[in-house]
């Protein structure tokens, strides 16, 4: 972030006229309050704390008596979304409103790096509520819609600005469901959804592949090997040959289903349902 002239006179919303501060983002301009971006953001107050020379007002200036900040490497959708949140409420004040991922990701990303509380942590409460943070107790779903629209079928951007700002705690469930959910082949190549490309960052495709590999060496030693173990006359092949070879024991963390039962016989069944959780 540098000061500079502005070279671009298109101007984008918000842009208030008695603005004190023009923000430009790709050739974009925004005219808003810089005592409202100090006191959001410390990055904003430092850098705007900072003296001039006065030999350079002419050229700092937009010919309306503005300073103009251009922020570099930011994209102009991005400071469009967090100066529209700040300014004018929107996706914040009205909590009840359905934000976009696309929003999201904005509002995340760009409060981490201006260090603007109000949107990280607004924003960080909304992600957290999509996952569960730990596998339930019962057979209720792991991830959620909430309010967060907008999201491809297999999160992947949504994982990936999970892990780039930070948001941890959501991560190991998110992975989880994404690994269990998503065909080995679009893990490795992303896939197009309404006409656009995702796919994973790296260590995120790195930790769904291992996790699919992981899951189903868990799943053979949790599961199938109770089976077969508690028939009240000695082993029981049959069972134990059954649980080595259906499917659904894929699931390390499935819970016992009822239809299960009349798959094995009574006492396999009854002993193991009891131990298995």
């Amino acid at each position: 972030m540098v000061y500079e002239r502005a070279a671009s006179k298109e101007h984008l919303d918000p842009w208030f006229d008695d603005g004190n501060i023009i923000l430009v983002a790709e050739g974009k301009c925004f005219k808003v309050y810089r005592g409202m971006l100090s006191l959001h953001s410390p990055i904003f107050k430092d850098m705007l704390s900072c003296p001039q020379p006065v030999d350079q007002e002419e050229e700092e200036s937009d010919g309306e008596g503005c300073p103009v900040i251009h922020l570099q490497q930011d994209s102009a959708t991005e400071v469009q979304h967090v100066l529209r949140a700040l300014f004018c409420g929107e996706y914040v004040i009205a909590r009840v409103s359905l934000m976009p991922m696309s929003v999201a990701t904005a509002l995340l990303r760009l409060g981490k790096k201006y260090e603007i509380k109000l949107l990280f942590n607004h924003v960080s409460g909304l992600m957290k509520a999509c996952y569960s943070v730990e596998l339930p107790s019962d057979s209720g779903p792991l991830r959620f819609e909430g309010t967060i629209t907008e999201r491809d079928p297999h999160d992947f951007q949504f994982l990936n600005v999970a892990r780039e700002v930070g948001l941890l705690s959501v991560l190991p469930v998110a992975l989880y469901v994404c690994a269990s959910s998503t065909d080995i082949k679009e893990l490795f190549n992303g896939y197009e959804w309404e006409g656009v490309h995702y796919s994973l960052s790296p260590i995120n495709q790195r930790a769904c592949i291992i996790g699919r590999d992981q899951r189903s060496e868990l799943a053979k030693r949790v599961f199938p090997e109770r089976l077969g173990q508690f028939c009240f006359s000695g082993p029981c092949k049959a069972c134990s040959q059954m649980g080595a070879t259906v499917s659904f024991l894929a699931d390390p963390f499935a819970l016992w289903d009822s239809n299960w039962d009349r798959m094995f016989c009574k006492w396999c069944a009854e002993n193991c349902k009891s131990k298995y959780g």
